[in-house]
């Protein structure tokens, strides 16, 4: 017995010399290592089961207080739409001093799904915590302003904000920020205070010139948002498409397809399905078969296969029906190798309404 109890600490001596031995470079390099497989595993989880399989891996790894795992884990919660005052707020109250990138990934989670109140008392009290807020911690608070449904709240709780990132300081020059505070008062109908923010930005990028120009589109003042869209040297294809679709929601089919026609001559310029549809939209307003035509054969150059991409087969016959060209509707329908059953019923529809 005295022999088995002094071969046991002989043992444990000499595991703790051994461990006591590696550099402490070689036992960080390792728990980044692990860390960073675990984060991985997570980005692949898609269920909540498999989460908290992870869960418990970190808890017996030692990693139950790590800020990158923590806030991956948060954010995967997040992403798969767990209700955050279950399981990643029970988790995020169980951590010690969590940092700023664990606050912000709660912070998130309840802006994204709607909870724009909490949010921002879960930012207070991580200032009461003496917790400096990072440029993502207030993106997230400002995209869910505009977000929870009620404009003067979110308006209210926007401005003050704006006004902790100018006391605060550091953030007023920060593109990332100062996009998603566009974004927040355009989504406030504030317009005017989106503008006097990017008119003082100290840089802009196409993001920044995208947001402008839509938050004119949707509020019908496309002369405005031409002249910000002709203003910008370096268009690419998220703001043309972006002015492309303001023209048609704002009854400029016109102005629309010459648009559309100077995109597909700028090699830089890529057309997706939005700008597409968008196009094709324009056509359908017109009523002119010979412009139909040719965004249908440039449609079919581009590699959009109407049998497979539903958006674009639908806009099509949508198209073809207000031109008054039902047969062309039906031989374009009747030719695909395969079209998703409600494109067939809404052909079926323009046709009887015929």
């Amino acid at each position: 017995m005295v022999v088995t109890s002094s071969s046991r600490h002989f043992h444990s001596r000499s595991s703790t010399r051994k461990f006591c031995s590696i550099p402490f470079s070689q036992l960080l390099q390792q728990k980044r290592a692990l860390e960073s497989q675990i984060s991985t595993t997570l980005s692949n989880c898609n269920g909540i089961h498999q989460i908290k399989q992870v869960h418990a891996r970190l808890l017996r790894k030692g990693l139950e207080h790590s800020s990158l795992v923590l806030t991956k884990l948060i954010r995967t919660l997040t992403k798969l739409e767990i209700p955050m005052d279950s399981y990643p707020r029970l988790l995020f109250d169980q951590v010690q001093n969590p940092t700023s990138f664990v606050w912000t990934a709660i912070i998130r989670g309840y802006s994204l799904q709607g909870f724009t109140s909490e949010s921002f008392l879960m930012y207070k009290r991580m200032r009461r915590e003496g917790i400096h807020p990072t440029s993502f911690t207030f993106s997230a608070l400002f995209k869910a302003c505009g977000a929870g449904g009620d404009v003067v709240f979110d308006a209210s709780f926007g401005r003050q904000l704006h006004a902790h990132v100018i006391f605060i300081g550091g953030f007023e020059s920060d593109l990332h920020v100062c996009n998603t505070l566009i974004d927040m008062y355009v989504n406030c109908g504030l317009i005017e205070c989106g503008r006097r923010m990017f008119d003082e930005m100290p840089e802009r990028d196409v993001i920044s010139w995208t947001s402008i120009i839509v938050a004119y589109t949707k509020n019908g003042d496309m002369e405005s948002a031409s002249d910000f869209f002709y203003g910008l040297r370096n268009k690419d294809a998220v703001v043309c498409t972006a002015m492309l679709t303001g023209y048609v929601q704002n009854g400029k089919p016109k102005e629309a397809l010459e648009l559309f026609e100077s995109m597909m001559k700028d090699s830089v310029v890529k057309i997706d399905e939005v700008a597409l549809v968008g196009a094709i939209s324009a056509c359908a307003q017109l009523g002119a078969m010979e412009s139909a035509n040719w965004i249908r054969n440039m449609a079919d150059r581009e590699g959009f296969d109407s049998a497979k991409n539903v958006v674009v087969g639908s806009a099509l016959i949508d198209m073809y029906s207000k031109c008054g060209s039902v047969e062309e509707a039906f031989s374009g329908n009747d030719r695909k190798e395969c079209l998703f059953i409600y494109c067939d019923d809404y052909w079926l529809c323009n046709a009887w309404a015929c």
